[in-house]
């Protein structure tokens, strides 16, 4: 994605932006001499608040120029240098990894100007991802996941429900919205089936995961992955209920109904973890993906040996069925 400057967002943004709940402004009736002098100090705050480099301190300065009760003269110079120095502290928070302060700053910014709604959703969503991989995705990240998966959902609502796109997020002169959307789309349900995933929650994370194959089912290999992880725990689910049955409970139709029901689970996983390393070899970070594939592969052939009777014949050919195409 490519960075946006504060210069080129605060251009961009300060048109239109006058209106603030955080800085609030009026006109004064004064008289005409008294108004004179008035615009003179208004000038000279305005240009202390543009040269001031501290983005906090710049703030600091705009609010005292919003509560001195401004005439309209130079509100919307202001309002763009308040856009610039939010943006700053924006990225300050990001970078140093503070999403509190990040979702805060980020807020106050969306309260000025709506528009800018999906960019910062989707910058939070990085910055919640970035937190939580470092906890793995496993339960006790759970809520570190939650909360990259709160942000992502509302990105994705704004782009599928709402129909929205953010010329901010990619580069415009080389591409079009349409073209990105689904990697965008993908992207974010994917956040939200990892949140799943850590918190156990395997039906919702399959329904994430197959989401993300349907919107764009060549961006992510690890989802095939994780789709064959969930078949594998159901074939476990279902042998560990085979094996607690009587003998006769396991020969008759109850027992022979939780066989099949597992080798189905079993071929299903092969499936995924099939189609998870077809897609991954295809990718143009292959190499990043050599040690998941080599695991995903060990998978694959003890799922298919399961659902083969015990028998590894046909696993090329099952392969191969895979090769035409990665949907669903």
């Amino acid at each position: 994605m490519k960075t946006v400057s504060i210069a080129v967002l605060s251009l961009a943004l300060a048109a239109g932006a006058t209106g603030t709940a955080t800085f609030a402004h009026t006109v004064a009736g004064v008289p005409a001499q008294d108004n004179a002098a008035k615009q003179r100090k208004e000038y000279d705050d305005y240009k202390k608040i543009e040269a001031e480099q501290d983005p906090a301190k710049k703030l600091e300065l705009a609010r005292a120029f919003f509560d001195s009760d401004p005439t309209p003269t130079y509100v919307k110079y202001v309002q763009g240098q308040v856009n610039a120095a939010r943006y700053a502290l924006f990225t300050r928070y990001k970078d140093a990894g503070d999403l509190a302060n990040a979702a805060k700053i980020a807020d106050e910014y969306v309260a000025s100007v709506p528009e800018t709604d999906l960019f910062f959703a989707f910058q939070l969503t990085t910055l919640a991802e970035a937190r939580a991989l470092k906890q793995g995705v496993k339960p006790e990240a759970a809520g570190a996941w939650a909360e990259a998966a709160k942000y992502a959902t509302k990105a994705r609502k704004l782009i599928v429900e709402d129909n929205r796109s953010e010329a901010m997020l990619y580069d415009s002169k080389t591409t079009t919205w349409d073209k990105v959307k689904p990697g965008f789309v993908a992207y974010l349900h994917r956040i939200e089936a990892l949140a799943h995933f850590a918190a156990r929650q395997n039906d919702q994370a399959e329904k994430s995961l197959l989401a993300v194959i349907e919107t764009k089912c060549d961006a992510y290999p690890d989802v095939y992955f994780l789709l064959g992880q969930i078949h594998n725990a159901r074939y476990d689910d279902k042998a560990n209920a085979f094996n607690k049955l009587s003998a006769e409970a396991q020969s008759g139709e109850q027992g022979q109904k939780l066989l099949q029901e597992a080798r189905e689970e079993s071929k299903k996983a092969a499936e995924f973890f099939a189609r998870g390393i077809l897609v991954a070899e295809a990718s143009p970070n292959k190499e990043a993906y050599k040690a998941v594939v080599a695991n995903a592969r060990k998978e694959m052939e003890e799922s298919y040996e399961i659902w083969n009777d015990g028998k590894k014949d046909g696993l090329d050919e099952f392969m191969a069925g895979f090769k035409s195409t990665c949907q669903p």
